[in-house]
Formats: structure tokens, C-alpha cells, sequence
């Protein structure tokens, strides 16, 4: 529903500045591609994860195509040891000059790329404030929220999610069991705050999504 994604002039001339790396489904970037990226996803959606508990992994952002990354020479900031897996084949557009270059090279790619890192930082934000929440129930509806807003296509029923994301995906973007999201997608069924029709999600309400970061504070 955002529409961050550059338009074909400015996807040209960032691709004149950058190098493409292609990663397939299920595979890591290689740390080589990521340390003091830039980077934006030009094909697919990729998952940011990091190492939990009991040897799970935990999804902390999704990317997709028109997406900014950026990591630091320490990583992901905020999130040290995390590594970007495709959730789909993918490609990433990784910056092959300065930052300070591109901004001041006088065309829309610029400007487009600080509108898209500091959305990146916005997402980021939510995502640690939905983190914060202490029940699983409602971290579930918000995490849901917050990917329709990106990923949703409105309709007469409420936004449509077609992401298709599994109830284990789901599970380990907000720190659960998969058994636990499978019986919480129930109840805000039954509370008429969701549609689930087999991998699709219709919200019906997403009119709060703003006050969660002060909800969680």
C-alpha cells in the first residue's frame, strides 16, 4: 500500500551505480555483499534474521522490491549477528559508490534513496515497538497490520494480505510458536478482526496502527 519503489528513470541510474547480487531462495547474502552496504532489492522479497532461543531463528524485517538496507560494519544496527536470507529468488542493487556520491550527483535516485532508508528506519521502529508488547495476541495483530500497510491491497471486505507468509513465518517474526499463532489467528477470527482464508489475511480494522508505539512504550 506504501509505493516507496523508484520509478524506471531512477531504478535506471541506480542501477549504473550499483552491482547486482542475485540470491536464491532459502540462501544468506554472503557477508562479503553486506559489510557497509547500501543496497536495494530489485527483484523478490528477502527476511532479516537473527539468532533466538532454542536455536530458532527470528525474523526482524522483510524487504521488498523498492526496499533500502543498509548495514554498518557491525551489521544490522540494533541487531548484531543478523544476516539477510531470500525468502524468493532475489536481487539486491548494492551501491558500488559513496553515499555522499549519489546524493550529490544532482538526479531523483538521491532523494529517492533517503525517502527509502528512512522508511527502512521507520519500519524498524515499528517492529521494535510490536517487539515490546508482552502479548502474543496482540503482537500478532499488529505485526499483521504492519505488513498490510506495506503489502495490502484494500477491498470492500477490509485489507487484503497476500503475502502468504506460513503460520511458522508468522511465528518467528513475533517471537512464538507456531502451535501458539495457530490458535491466536483463531481467536481474532472469532473476535472478527481477521479473515483467514487458507494463506490470505483480510483485516478488518487498521485504524490503531499508530498508537502502537505509545501503547507499547
Amino acid at each position: 500500500m506504501t509505493g516507496l519503489g523508484p520509478g524506471d528513470r531512477e531504478f535506471a541510474q541506480l542501477a549504473s551505480m550499483s552491482e547486482p547480487v542475485a540470491v536464491l531462495a532459502g540462501a544468506e547474502m554472503p557477508e562479503a555483499d553486506l559489510a557497509g552496504a547500501i543496497g536495494i532489492v530489485s527483484v523478490g522479497r528477502l527476511a532479516v534474521v537473527v539468532d533466538a532461543e532454542a536455536g530458532r531463528s527470528r525474523t526482524i524485517a522483510l524487504l521488498q522490491e523498492g526496499d533500502a538496507l543498509a548495514f554498518t560494519e557491525g551489521g544490522w544496527p540494533g541487531a548484531p549477528g543478523a544476516r539477510v536470507r531470500a525468502a524468493t529468488d532475489a536481487e539486491v542493487l548494492v551501491l558500488a559508490r559513496p553515499l555522499d556520491e549519489v546524493l550529490s550527483a544532482g538526479t531523483g535516485v538521491g532523494a529517492w534513496l533517503l525517502r527509502a532508508l528512512a522508511a527502512a528506519v521507520a519500519d524498524r521502529e515499528l517492529s521494535v515497538a510490536i517487539a515490546l508488547e508482552p502479548r502474543l495476541e496482540r503482537r500478532l495483530i499488529l505485526k499483521l497490520r504492519q505488513l498490510a500497510d506495506r503489502w495490502g491491497k484494500v477491498t470492500p471486505e477490509g485489507v487484503r494480505l497476500d503475502l502468504r507468509v506460513t503460520h511458522q513465518e508468522l511465528a518467528d517474526m513475533i517471537g512464538g510458536a507456531r502451535e501458539s499463532v495457530t490458535v491466536a489467528l483463531g481467536r481474532l477470527q472469532d473476535q472478527g478482526e481477521v479473515v483467514v482464508r487458507r494463506r490470505t489475511v483480510i483485516l478488518r480494522r487498521m485504524d490503531d496502527q499508530e498508537r502502537v508505539a505509545t501503547e507499547t512504550a
